[in-house]
């Protein structure tokens, strides 16, 4: 899809004018070129979404807006829409504005959003900027109100709770391994569940201290808690999206559309 060349009038003139003013008459003139993505749609006009399965663009025009403290506002389950994937709630969403600023960029580690957050969250179209009720979840920060956005990554994440916090683990971002002989899926590439949860674990959480609690979309989970021993010989298995153990312990340590790591029993 090429670039378009004009910006649209969502939300009455008050979106184009304050646009033009902020970009100084050219485009997005207020922030570098080459500091953020490139993207399949001028900013202004929507957003780039990306997805496992490819790529779409979603048209601001498309959308009639509601009204978020007094502003054209479109609310961000509806601008991605509940089939952007077909389980959108085990998914992580990334946005990026035209600066390349997102909420878990490296040195801010917010976190992505997840799709309950995005229930309470809109894009503001004046100022093309996201803003969620923070007071209504604990996890969110000022830091998600990304501004200036231009893209949306869909990211199949597990989400890993402990006592006084959780964090998307996006998939993609943990190091696979090989799956040992004895499981299923032997000889492909798998994560092991002690990287999923150390990958996004703060320093001051210690995992050995837990218990770990495995549950899949369905809120069915292994028949027990997990040591952090145990934690290291159980894989997730991306091409079936499952959490398996040893084939020898049969079909019950095994969960479909695994969700959530909850650590449990700690300090």
């Amino acid at each position: 899809m090429s670039r378009r060349s004009g910006r649209v009038a969502l939300g009455g003139a008050c979106l184009v004018a304050v646009l033009g003013a902020l970009a100084g008459c050219g485009r997005d003139s207020f922030i570098p070129e080459t500091s953020g993505p490139v993207a399949q749609i001028e900013f202004g006009d929507g957003i780039e979404v990306v997805t496992p399965a490819g790529t779409s663009v979603r048209l601001f025009a498309d959308y009639t807006p509601t009204t978020h403290n007094g502003r054209p506002a479109i609310p961000l389950q509806v601008l991605l829409g509940a089939d952007v994937v077909p389980y959108p709630d085990l998914y992580g969403y990334r946005f990026i504005g035209t600066d390349g600023y997102y909420a878990d960029m490296p040195g801010k580690g917010y976190g992505d959003n997840t799709w309950s957050q995005l229930g309470i969250g809109y894009l503001d179209l004046i100022d093309v900027r996201l803003l969620f009720e923070t007071t209504m979840d604990p996890m969110l920060r000022k830091g998600h109100n990304v501004k200036y956005v231009i893209r949306a990554e869909v990211r199949r994440s597990i989400d890993v709770a402990w006592s006084d916090g959780r964090k998307l683990s996006a998939v993609t971002d943990v190091t696979p391994v090989t799956i040992p002989a004895g499981y299923p899926g032997a000889g492909a590439d798998g994560l092991r569940l002690a990287d999923v949860v150390t990958h996004v674990l703060p320093d001051d959480v210690t995992p050995g201290n837990y218990l770990h609690r495995v549950l899949g979309r369905d809120g069915a989970g292994l028949p027990r808690l997990l040591t952090w021993e145990e934690m290291h010989a159980v894989y997730y298995l991306p091409d079936s999206d499952r959490v398996v153990m040893e084939e020898a312990l049969g079909s019950a340590y095994r969960v479909e559309l695994p969700r959530t790591i909850r650590l449990e029993g700690g300090e």
